[in-house]
């Protein structure tokens, strides 16, 4: 009878701690986007595997979302993407194309992160276009 407890007890450990590294895997992976779109223009390099879970637990949505409060309210809290705002061809309103505005917001960010003795992001090529 003490071993039947034994071998339940870890029978249930062991499918509890399987379904929770599971949960944990499909969640951090939901968080995970492929950045392409064909405001880009023609691809050089490969998309950009970007991980906006782990950036917004480390930041505030307004560092990346600049125009949060317009962007938030605009879609009734849906979202939007960069492209909505920032298109290939230059226009008097928004005069930074989309391409532009991800490396300015990417690196720039990495870049000051270093700069601040921090952990950061990549800043070279290879490392976000694999």
């Amino acid at each position: 009878m003490k071993y039947r407890y034994v071998i339940f007890s870890l029978i249930f450990s062991v499918v509890l701690a399987t379904s929770m590294a599971w949960a944990q895997d499909k969640k951090v992976e939901e968080g995970v986007m492929n950045i392409k779109s064909k405001a880009f223009g023609k691809h050089h390099e490969h998309s950009v595997r970007f991980d906006h879970y782990l950036h917004e637990v480390i930041l505030r949505c307004r560092m990346c979302h600049h125009d949060f409060n317009v962007f938030n309210n605009r879609n009734e809290g849906k979202g939007s993407k960069c492209s909505t705002c920032h298109k290939k061809k230059l226009t008097k309103e928004i005069p930074i194309p989309l391409l532009t505005a991800f490396h300015k917001k990417c690196i720039g960010c990495h870049e000051n992160y270093i700069k601040w003795d921090r952990k950061s992001g990549p800043i070279m090529c290879g490392f976000c276009h694999k």
